[in-house]
């Protein structure tokens, strides 16, 4: 049985819901931000699973069967889940995911999807203004990676003439970002026919942000067409100098694209927004609300100054948006999109910032950015622990004292018992610890407990 207008399904629709609501509760209650299992033990119980059976089964016997699947994940609530930057989400946004998939709106054509059409332009407006664009607009997409690789296609399209139709010229462009910067800036390249060594990695200073005098030396004498800037790096939160950033991407002519995943969040404190200056100059701005706007994947945003700008990726097509549409006043974004069919994801967004409102969402960045805060100066305090890099927004790299297999090893063994899952990287060549603290409900107290059971590791 399938959703239709028949409220016969509307009943079998209530039953579905609570079944699966009942099941993922039971799943999230168990304690601890992992059950310790290993990787064999989870693929022995994913393999006992027929993905395609002969013959179906009842809803509540398929998701007792999954029982394991569900309770062999994260429990991104516990306090000492603190790997990525991958929060728990609303439950206001979680929930409007059921909206989603019912209603199974398709966001390329008008007569697929005419009210979220209109919603999404809505939404994605509001963004770009609250980012320094009044009048801008943009698009919604999967992710980081997806508007990072959006935005670095317009700025290789308004380098040349007609590259979308004729191809890249011979000569070199070049890209500019941090050593730093996420690496979909690479993946970017290679996807747009540039090669990731067409890439300039810029060295960043101590602190982690971009060296501009490094920009400047590197890109002398480079056919730049695009400079990065990075508000948030992956690793250590580090937010790049936009404003001198955007002032050498304009001596250049080169576009300026600011990678605001991370702290694209930030725009909603009264407190910490300014820390963002510049990045009201760019040409194009990613935005993750996946991340510190707390919504379920997947939630992005690529926004831009000027709609017009994405006229790059429109594609006129006689069976999605026609001449005639837009004199009728219709708006169809597959003009806009690198994707052609997507999901209506603006509605979860929709709701929760409606139910929250920016000055909530505002204290939470707040929160979690004076977390952080408190997780470093712990640390710092701790003789057995080592603080690697400042805190900048919500990430902290440290190491226990000691050499780096006994780094990997707490990361390892924390991870295998289910007690905490910590993240691990690599700073200046040698291997951290990292916490990325993203839920603000987590108290100073329980912070002092996980970085206990990480010194007695």
């Amino acid at each position: 049985m399938f959703v239709s207008a028949d409220p016969k399904t509307h009943d079998d629709l209530r039953a579905a819901v609570t079944a699966t609501t009942e099941a993922v509760i039971q799943a999230l209650a168990k304690p601890g931000p992992r059950d310790a299992l290993d990787a064999t033990q989870l693929a022995n119980a994913v393999a006992q699973l027929d993905p395609l059976p002969e013959e179906g089964t009842p809803l509540a016997t398929t998701l007792d069967d999954l029982a394991p699947i569900l309770e062999g994940g994260i429990r991104l609530g516990d306090p000492n889940c603190v790997a990525h930057l991958h929060p728990a989400p609303l439950i206001e946004a979680a929930t409007a995911e059921l909206a989603i998939g019912i209603t199974n709106q398709s966001m390329d054509a008008f007569d697929a999807s005419p009210a979220a059409t209109f919603v999404e332009d809505a939404l994605v407006t509001r963004l770009a203004e609250l980012h320094g664009f009044p009048g801008g607009s943009g698009v919604m997409t999967m992710g980081g990676t997806a508007s990072n690789l959006l935005g670095l296609l317009l700025a290789r399209d308004r380098a040349g003439e007609n590259v979308r139709r004729d191809g890249l010229p011979q000569n070199r462009w070049r890209i500019a970002a941090s050593a730093t910067s996420h690496d979909s800036i690479r993946r970017s390249a290679a996807l747009l026919g540039l090669g990731t060594e067409a890439v300039i990695a810029v060295p960043t200073t101590p602190e982690g942000t971009m060296s501009v005098d490094a920009l400047r030396e590197l890109t002398h004498g480079e056919d730049v067409i695009a400079i990065v800037g990075t508000a948030g790096t992956t690793d250590l939160g580090a937010i790049d100098p936009l404003d001198a950033i955007a002032d050498h991407a304009q001596a250049l002519g080169a576009w300026f694209h600011v990678d605001a995943a991370v702290g694209s969040g930030l725009t909603l404190s009264d407190t910490h927004r300014r820390r963002l200056d510049g990045i009201e100059r760019a040409n194009s701005i990613t935005a993750d609300l996946h991340k510190l706007w707390w919504m379920p994947f997947g939630a992005s945003a690529l926004l831009v100054p000027d709609v017009a700008e994405l006229r790059a990726v429109h594609h006129a097509s006689v069976y999605l948006n026609r001449a005639e549409d837009e004199a009728e006043g219709q708006l169809n974004l597959v003009g806009r999109s690198l994707d052609t069919s997507r999901r209506f994801d603006a509605f979860k967004v929709l709701v929760a910032l409606r139910t929250r409102g920016r000055k909530q969402l505002g204290a939470m960045v707040d929160t979690v950015l004076d977390l952080t805060r408190y997780a470093g100066e712990a640390i710092q305090a701790r003789p057995e622990l080592e603080l690697v890099a400042p805190t900048h927004t919500v990430m902290v790299a440290f190491r226990r004292v000691g050499d780096d297999a006994r780094n990997v090893e707490i990361h390892r063994s924390l991870f295998a018992s289910g007690e905490a899952v910590i993240g691990r990287t690599t700073v200046d060549g040698r291997v951290a610890l990292k916490l990325t603290l993203l839920n603000p409900n987590t108290t100073r107290t329980q912070i002092d407990a996980l970085l206990d059971l990480i010194s007695a590791a």
